[in-house]
């Protein structure tokens, strides 16, 4: 027979301890996810902002270093979620083509128009600031876009959501 001294030696978790420390886990769990999806939403709508704000600033400087109007036009007309394109409008040449955004609940609409015209001086040729929002429904907080007839473009985070 053993004696008592080894079976202390012998540690482990009994059954009735893996249960307690599995349930707590799933109610960490159910109070994070929540959360961990707001985080992935929030993040998209930056991501999606940074996206058209670059597809800005190239349509801007190659309007500057080809001379000649590039335009940014909305694929479904001021409804930008459904992807974007920007070509040389003399050549009809395209330079970049941005997919639909994959999100549900997700809109990304301008106040007036479907497209952006950039000169050879860098400027608008809409002859007013344009706005753009871009929202999520399962988020508070989205982002307003702002380009100036100067072509330079501001990101601002707005709450509420339009």
């Amino acid at each position: 027979m053993k004696n008592t001294s080894q079976f202390r030696s012998m540690r482990g978790f009994t059954v009735l301890e893996l249960m307690v420390t599995l349930i707590i886990a799933a109610i960490l769990l159910s109070i994070a996810v929540p959360s961990f999806t707001s985080l992935i939403r929030r993040n998209q709508i930056t991501s999606y902002a940074n996206e058209f704000g670059t597809s800005v600033n190239l349509a801007r400087s190659e309007a500057i270093k080809r001379g000649t109007d590039i335009v940014l036009t909305s694929n479904a007309g001021t409804n930008w979620k459904q992807g974007w394109s920007l070509n040389v409008v003399s050549t009809g040449e395209l330079l970049r083509s941005s997919p639909p955004l994959q999100s549900e609940n997700t809109t990304f609409n301008s106040g007036t128009n479907g497209s952006v015209t950039f000169n050879s001086r860098g400027f608008t040729t809409l002859g007013a600031e344009e706005t753009w929002s871009l929202c999520n429904a399962n988020v508070t907080a989205g982002r307003r876009i702002r380009i100036a007839v100067t072509g330079r473009i501001s990101v601002r985070e707005i709450t509420p959501c339009p």
